[in-house]
């Protein structure tokens, strides 16, 4: 989570081969009808979607700015950010042609206003709002923005609309819980399968509360209010392997297999592990906020969506991701697993003789995260972004190439969102961060949560 986005955050960009459009074939040499680009001529269409795609990059640019010079950024942080911004330029939209509905804004319809303007106005507001640190780069990029339009229809009315509606949307999540970063302190169990301090997260540097070491974001599932989900606690995971405790859990049978598997595979130098399986653990190494953000860009960009589509596929895929994230650190929090590093340090004290301890075992990639195993937050993620775009657009498509800076020269096909889903979860076995329940049981978590938020939030306005 936060520790590893400068440890290994590189980027991961996706690239689509000829997927099926969600509604009639179209050439991506030719403009669109009229209806589907927001009722604008072509340049204005053209120039709105521009809008969109610039202020989605851009967001991602000064995320950095939201943590001191230096300090990893946790990507549920870095999704609060995306989602205001997204949410912002979508509401900007649908104040101008209500294609879909609003999520905070609810002025009155200017169709007067240009769309090109109101997005990148919103998107500012948004940005700056919600991350204050990265005023001085916002604006300048605002004014080259702004200049590159030229002269142009309705920019007044533009400018209004998206000051009305970031406000809006700043408004509703000024008192989101998210101000102290979820974070407490926290004093691990004596229990078998309880959660304890991994290094270095263990060690005087990490000690801020007095209680021998530092979990993350241990609060951030109770105090912190979801943007769709009534609550982190909505879609709770189950006990981990069924059990009443976790030193019950830590004797079945399902947690003796799960793990001999990380043991074996999940090592910084385990044997087993093939070359494809750490390549897989590496390939998928980063952000998951900023990750599957260029994974929807691809998919927009793929399926010819035009300004209002994307903005609203942006907007609910980082809703997804900063809802998942919340829904995952409660149910962490609710279970307190322990992390196979510890896990295997300790296996001679808990209780199943079926599991052994191996001195000096370490991560495929350190540090563990600093937060419970179970559910994996990581594969949860990725399936509700990846639900959410399955529900936005029906349909397996064509198989799409994925590449990653972190692995650079490997591409890995995928004929499916969900297969890429699946490969996203497994790659936290062969790390050595999650045993497979906890991969298994989060992304069943995030598929429900992914098909909650598409049914509920910013849905189509029917005629």
């Amino acid at each position: 989570m936060r520790w590893t986005r400068t440890i290994a955050a590189l980027p991961v960009v996706l690239i689509f081969a000829g997927c099926t459009p969600d509604a009639a074939p179209t050439d991506p040499g030719v403009a669109a009808p009229l209806a589907e680009r927001g009722g604008l001529p072509h340049y204005d269409a053209a120039a709105a979607l521009n809008a969109v795609n610039a202020g989605n990059q851009h967001a991602y640019d000064v995320s950095p700015s939201l943590v001191p010079p230096g300090a990893p950024l946790a990507p549920f942080v870095e999704a609060r950010l995306y989602a205001i911004a997204y949410i912002a330029m979508h509401d900007a939209l649908n104040a101008i042609n209500p294609r879909f509905e609003r999520y905070a804004d609810n002025g009155p319809i200017d169709r007067s206003a240009n769309p090109a303007v109101a997005v990148l106005t919103a998107a500012r507001d948004g940005i700056v709002g919600a991350n204050p640190g990265a005023q001085s780069a916002t604006d300048a990029w605002y004014a080259e923005e702004m200049s590159a339009l030229g002269a142009a229809e309705g920019v007044d009315e533009g400018i209004a609309v998206g000051h009305r509606v970031a406000a809006a949307i700043l408004a509703r999540r000024a008192t989101d819980g998210t101000a102290g970063g979820g974070v407490a302190p926290y004093t691990p169990g004596t229990h078998a399968g309880d959660y304890q301090f991994t290094f270095p997260f263990n060690t005087p540097d990490f000690n801020f509360f007095g209680t021998g070491g530092f979990a993350d974001a241990s609060m951030w599932g109770t105090v912190v209010t979801p943007f769709v989900l009534t609550s982190g606690a909505q879609f709770r995971a189950p006990r981990p392997y069924g059990a009443s405790s976790n030193a019950d859990a830590v004797l079945t049978d399902q947690y003796t297999r799960d793990y001999n598997e990380i043991k074996s595979l999940g090592c910084l130098d385990c044997a087993d592990r093939t070359d494809e399986q750490t390549e897989i653990a590496l390939f998928w190494a980063e952000s998951s906020s900023s990750g599957w953000n260029r994974v929807a860009r691809s998919f927009a960009a793929a399926r010819n969506m035009d300004a209002w589509q994307a903005a609203r596929l942006y907007a609910l895929v980082e809703i997804g991701i900063f809802d998942s994230y919340t829904t995952s650190l409660e149910s962490k929090y609710y279970y307190n697993f322990w992390r196979p590093e510890s896990a295997v340090a300790l296996a001679g004290n808990d209780g199943n003789p079926a599991t052994s301890s191996a001195t000096g075992w370490g991560v495929l990639l350190f540090p563990t995260p600093p937060v419970p195993d179970y559910p994996s937050a990581h594969a949860e993620v990725g399936a509700t972004a990846g639900t959410v775009m399955d529900a936005l657009v029906p349909g397996t498509g064509r198989p799409f190439v994925q590449s990653s800076m972190t692995r650079p020269g490997v591409t890995r096909t995928f004929t499916t969102i969900d297969s890429a889903i699946r490969e996203n979860g497994l790659s936290r076995i062969y790390i050595g961060y999650h045993f497979r329940t906890a991969v298994d049981v989060g992304i069943a978590q995030g598929r429900l949560m992914g098909q909650y938020i598409a049914r509920n939030a910013l849905r189509p306005i029917r005629p």
